[in-house]
């Protein structure tokens, strides 16, 4: 950060009398939206007949999902201010937020069916990219900031496949960056109820939840003075699985 705009941040908090280290946390909390995404994944051993309905076996998983997101969020008398991208909007205030997300993982995953072969649990690790593109406006006032992080994502699964081409699958997504800034963190939880098209294409449709959060940073590390986010979203998800 330059250090005429740090400055500026640190005059700003004097004058509206919270310190920033005290800042409010910037919160969204929305529901309704839509959310697709896209998964490619290659049969490493052993190689299925129809590599789109899920088996026992071994294979290399990359997926993509994202999201465009709008909430408010009001600020009371007495509040600390929100700090974002480069401003202290001070209370009290209605924030507006708008923000773009995306999401890219590459993971190992193991899947295992059990008895008739109907029941199977999944298990999945490797590595993720997050992309929040956020815009914050409140009184004619806006700042605006894109975060990306890499880190180390996990995954836990369970798929119900009740009939030869159609499965219900749900999963459990964690997300750490390793970050003391930014998204530092998230998870996702998704039900699907997935249908093969064909050998290799697969269309899922069902309800998509994510929480992104950041940390604050360490307090002598005087260079990071945003809010930590706290953000929810959930809505109706479609997807497209291309497997091989």
């Amino acid at each position: 950060m330059q250090p005429v705009r740090f400055l500026a941040l640190l005059a700003a908090s004097a004058l509206i009398g919270a310190p920033l280290a005290n800042a409010e946390d910037l919160e969204v909390n929305d529901t309704g939206n839509f959310i697709p995404s896209a998964r490619l994944s290659f049969d490493i051993a052993p190689r299925g007949e129809r590599p789109s309905v899920p088996h026992t076996g071994h294979g290399i998983e990359i997926g993509f999902s994202g999201a465009s997101v709008d909430d408010k969020q009001n600020i009371g008398v007495g509040d600390s201010p929100v700090v974002f991208g480069g401003r202290a909007f001070a209370a009290p205030a209605e924030l507006r937020h708008e923000f773009d997300w995306r999401f890219l993982e590459i993971t190992y995953r193991y899947r295992h069916f059990f008895g008739s072969g109907k029941f199977g649990i999944e298990g999945l690790g490797g590595i993720g990219f997050s992309e929040l593109d956020l815009t914050t406006t409140s009184g004619g006032v806006s700042a605006s900031d894109k975060i990306s992080n890499g880190g180390l994502v996990a995954g836990f699964g369970i798929v119900w496949k009740f009939l030869e081409s159609t499965s219900l699958q749900s999963r459990i997504t964690l997300f750490g960056s390793g970050s003391t800034e930014g998204v530092t963190g998230a998870a996702r939880w998704d039900v699907h109820l997935a249908y093969a098209l064909g050998r290799h294409a697969a269309l899922r449709a069902g309800l998509v939840g994510w929480g992104i959060g950041s940390a604050r940073a360490d307090d002598d590390d005087d260079s990071s003075i945003n809010s930590p986010l706290r953000v929810g979203f959930s809505g109706v998800s479609l997807g497209l699985d291309v497997a091989f």
